[in-house]
């Protein structure tokens, strides 16, 4: 990982699987790192390169930048912005936020024009991708100084034009998971074959060429003809899975618990995160 040669302080604020992952990328790129969480026992699981505090304060005064990744609501983060106006009137202020209103994050921060959204993907240290996505109130300044913090950690970073529910790798991802989810529940492959389909096929092509490129490459004919047949036919469910319901009613959440779609063992699991990990290695240079 190369070492930024202009290094920042950066605050990270929530030291959760998604916090703790992204001090992680911003200290290997040489930054001075403080995490912030009111949980010390979070706190006293990160790398000893990353010094740690629950006052935010500590945290906040002096940041450069600041990456928010505390709980998924809009209200805790609103009241934490207001306190990030009151201690660090200039510092660029990122959530990781994949779920919550850009507009309404950014109402909350003094000035608001620093504010931006920066989402990560889980593993966060491992996977390169990261959504810039702006507010109404975002200034182009903000997004180009993210933008290049992101590039200079290793990572790739997408800039959108403006925000959507989902921004766009949800968005992608949901649709296939709606798919994959009905076809699964209409008898027509099992789940770990459906997954099967995806890694030897979908997968491994998109991971060369999008699918852009992939309508470039097959013919734009070809494939006039073929979501002229299909998209009629496609699952168009508006509601959660029936099969991701019944897990979540009966605690069986995936591998945090130990049986999600599947039974999970932790070795298994690791083995899946190393292949993840190489694979971004080997075709990002991550």
């Amino acid at each position: 990982m190369p070492t930024d040669p202009n290094p920042l302080r950066i605050a990270v604020l929530g030291a959760g699987q998604m916090g703790a992952g992204m001090a992680q990328v911003v200290a290997d790129a040489g930054h001075t790192v403080v995490s912030w969480d009111v949980r010390p026992d979070a706190l006293a699981k990160l790398d000893a390169r990353i010094r740690t505090t629950t006052h935010l304060n500590e945290a906040v005064v002096g940041a450069d930048l600041v990456l928010e990744a505390i709980a998924e609501d809009l209200a805790i983060k609103q009241e934490v912005y207001r306190r990030i106006s009151a201690l660090n009137a200039t510092c660029i202020v990122a959530s990781n936020t994949s779920s919550l209103p850009a507009e309404q994050l950014a109402a909350a921060l003094e000035p608001a024009s620093r504010f931006a959204i920066a989402h990560f993907f889980n593993p966060a240290a491992v996977v390169p991708l990261v959504e810039i996505v702006p507010a109404p109130q975002t200034s182009p300044e903000t997004l180009q100084k993210l933008k290049e913090v992101m590039e200079r950690a290793g990572k790739l970073p997408v800039v959108l034009n403006r925000a959507v529910p989902g921004f766009v790798a949800n968005r992608l991802q949901a649709a296939l998971y709606r798919e994959a989810y009905a076809l699964a529940a209409e008898g027509v492959a099992s789940p770990q074959d459906i997954d099967l389909v995806v890694r030897a096929g979908l997968g491994s092509r998109w991971a060369a060429a999008g699918p852009m490129m992939v309508t470039d490459l097959g013919g734009m004919d070809i494939w006039k003809a073929v979501t002229g047949q299909l998209f009629p036919l496609l699952a168009a469910d508006r509601t959660t899975p029936q099969a991701i319901e019944e897990a979540v009613r009966r605690g069986d959440l995936g591998s945090k618990t130990g049986r999600g779609i599947y039974e999970h063992d932790p070795e298994e699991d690791q083995r899946v995160k190393d292949r993840m990990a190489a694979h971004f290695k080997l075709e990002f240079g991550q």
